[in-house]
């Protein structure tokens, strides 16, 4: 994890717009692209330089082509390096959630999901989704505090706003549960009953850090103290 220094450097040194994305101190994947056409728990693996135990946002766009079947899955993971089933830690990406299968025509509806371990979770509401179409997958992984340190809140939002991202409003869906992890080293794809030409696409993957509260105290007392010294100056 960068030290709050270490960021608050960095922020001094680029500024912050108003508009973009979460702030963060420290991007840990950035811009992977995948296509998927078969099954595996590690269909994708990204090892990140250290181990991280405070909160982060996932970034993606997903997408599909072929028709999906009840169960297809695709899930991106967060877990540790050692771990067989690393892949039942929180996750968050694409299930499909179909009607009967015996109908003329077979609906799916709330297609995304997120979790924080095991195969529950939530679906977000409105994530029906149809194949050639590319969606903006967003979520915020956390810990509330009420279970220790371990990761037991997940956020997500479909297609999110610049202001929602940056400030985490209005998720689409939100689970609570105790997870198994304290901290993570690894986040993986896995994917599961793709079959009949399914193809699942996950593209610009983007998992960053979230500050910590005291580092934005920080941040903003030394912003604070800057614009004194320009007051000054200027008199």
């Amino acid at each position: 994890m960068i030290r709050p220094i270490a960021f608050l450097t960095l922020a001094l040194a680029a500024g912050f717009a108003a508009a973009a994305p979460v702030s963060t101190d420290g991007t840990l994947i950035s811009n992977k692209n995948g296509t998927f056409t078969t099954n595996s728990n590690t269909a994708a693996v990204y090892t990140l330089a250290e181990s991280q135990s405070g909160a982060i946002v996932i970034d993606f766009k997903f997408s599909y082509t072929g028709t999906v079947d009840n169960n297809d899955y695709l899930g991106v993971w967060f877990g540790n390096a050692g771990n067989a089933k690393a892949y039942e830690g929180p996750s968050i990406g694409f299930k499909a959630n179909c009607g009967s299968l015996d109908s003329a025509v077979s609906s799916c509806t709330n297609d995304l999901y997120i979790r924080t371990s095991g195969v529950g979770g939530e679906f977000l509401a409105g994530s029906a989704l149809e194949a050639g179409m590319s969606y903006h997958v967003f979520g915020h992984l956390y810990k509330s505090g009420k279970n220790g340190d371990a990761y037991d809140s997940f956020d997500a939002w479909l297609n999110p706003t610049e202001n929602e991202m940056s400030k985490f409003l209005n998720p689409d869906a939100t689970t609570y549960g105790k997870s198994s992890l304290t901290s993570f080293n690894t986040v993986g794809i896995r994917t599961n009953t793709i079959d009949k030409g399914l193809a699942v696409s996950v593209n610009e993957l983007n998992v960053n850090e979230v500050p910590e509260p005291g580092t934005l105290a920080l941040m903003g007392l030394a912003l604070a103290g800057m614009g004194s010294i320009v007051r000054r100056k200027r008199a």
